[in-house]
Parts: C-alpha cells; structure tokens; sequence
C-alpha cells in the first residue's frame, strides 16, 4: 500500500480518508432532509403577471421625461 497520512498524530490510510470524505458529503446533503421535513422543496416560482393592456409605456416615458426637464 502506498504511504500514509499523519493527521493529529494518527496514520490514517488514503482509502479511509476517500471513504470520510464521501460519508461526509452524503451526510452533510441527507441529515438536513431528515432533521427539519416540514419545509416544502423548492416552490416553483410564480409566472410573471403580463402586463395590462392599459399600460401605455411611451405615455409614462413622456410623462417622465418632461418632468426631467422641469
């Protein structure tokens, strides 16, 4: 086998650091599901409302461009 890893003093194999990693990321993506369920997955976001057909957008645009000038 090739050589170890000294962390805090331990010799800790390369597979047994691969097999930490990965129990850790599962774990850290798994355990939150478990430990709150009552919130909701993600809500699809509402449409955006279209706009009314009474919205005159150059109106408005001169509108505010003549107070600018004011």
């Amino acid at each position: 086998m090739s050589g170890a890893y000294t962390i805090f003093g331990a010799k800790v194999q390369p597979h047994v650091l691969s097999i930490a990693t990965l129990l850790t990321v599962i774990g850290g993506i798994t355990i939150p599901k478990y430990i709150n369920p009552a919130t909701p997955a993600a809500t699809p976001a509402p449409a955006a409302a279209a706009p009314s057909e009474d919205l005159d957008v150059e109106k408005l645009l001169n509108d505010f461009l003549a107070e600018e000038k004011k």
